[in-house]
Order: C-alpha cells, then structure tokens, then sequence
C-alpha cells in the first residue's frame, strides 16, 4: 500500500472507539449542563413561616451563603407586613426614610444581582425593632461563588420582581435542573444516533 493510504488507514476510528467518543462526549456535556443549571437558587426568607414578626431572621440567615444569581421570596399577609430594603443606617435605627425600595405584594421575589450588603425591614410600625429579639429585618451578605442548596438569603432592589416564582418545596431549590436533564437526554438521542 502507499504511504498516503496506510497513514489514512491507521487514522480511521474503528466502531469501538467512536462509541467511547460519544460517551465521553455525553459524560461531558452533561457535566456541563448541570454544573451550569446548579448555579442558581431560590430561597424562602423564613422556611415555612415566612416573613413575620415570629420568626428570628438572625438564626434563619446564619450558615447561609448567598450568591449573584439567587432569588429570595419574602412571604407574607398584607396589609399586616411590608418588605422595605433600607441602607444600614435604616436597618439600624428601623427606619424607612430614604428606603430603596418598598414592596407589598405578600410574595415578593427578589433577585440577588450583585455583590455587596442588602437590608430588609418590615415597614409597618413596630414590626422592626432596633433592640427587640423579635424582629421582622434581615441582613443578605451577597457573594460571586455559587451557590449552594444549604444557602438562602433576600434581597431587593431595583432589579427586585413582584411576579410569583413557582411554589419550591423546600427553602432552597435549584432553577434550571429539569431543563438540564432534558438537554442531557437530547444531547444523548443525538450522540446515540
């Protein structure tokens, strides 16, 4: 044979190694996809009790790590509570002068679009106390990373959404996964064929 047909003969892929290709391919793509899919999560402030004056905000946010990407949902009867974010000052002293935004929805979802500090308090008097234990304000440290389902954390803001999430079934659920699978399972049809 000549030398151009034993070079393109040895560069051939035989059967079994064009299937290890598509599996290799298929592992990676899935990684991918759910590595990309996992990134983001929704948080109930509060668990199952939501946003109101009997629930301690300190413990509930403490062991939390919340990320760029994340959404929080504050939960709530209105008119009995408000969502107002505040600077520090505000959540310091209580006070919604100069507040950055106020929501009164009950189910206020808001994205976690940057990195930095956010404070919430509740709006209506007395529900925030500078000095009582029992008080509806919580503080949201927003980090870059990813993050993960042991880590909830609210804010608002200008980029804050009013519309409804669909109910998660625990505090935090990762968004996206169900759509990962499925691009999974297309990707595979299509290495398969």
């Amino acid at each position: 044979p000549s030398t151009s047909s034993a070079l393109h003969s040895s560069f051939r892929f035989q059967p079994q190694s064009m299937a290890a290709m598509k599996i290799t391919l298929l592992a990676v793509a899935a990684m991918a996809v759910l590595l990309g899919t996992a990134s983001a999560v929704t948080y109930n402030v509060g668990d199952q009790g939501g946003w109101t004056l009997s629930t301690d905000y300190s413990s509930w946010v403490s062991g939390k790590k919340f990320n760029v990407g994340d959404d929080i949902v504050f939960k709530y009867s209105t008119p009995a509570h408000n969502l107002v974010e505040v600077s520090k000052a505000g959540y310091d002293s209580c006070s919604t002068d100069g507040a950055i935004n106020t929501l009164a929805s009950g189910n206020d979802v808001i994205t976690l679009n940057a990195t930095g500090t956010r404070y919430f308090i509740c709006g209506v008097p007395s529900h925030c106390s500078p000095t009582a234990a029992a008080s509806m304000k919580v503080v949201i440290d927003v980090a870059s990373g990813s993050s993960s389902p042991s880590s909830p954390m609210p804010a608002a803001g200008p980029g804050a959404s009013n519309s409804p999430p669909a109910p998660p079934s625990n505090a935090a659920t990762s968004v996206g996964a169900t759509a990962g699978f499925g691009l999974v399972a297309l990707l595979a049809a299509g290495l398969m064929a």
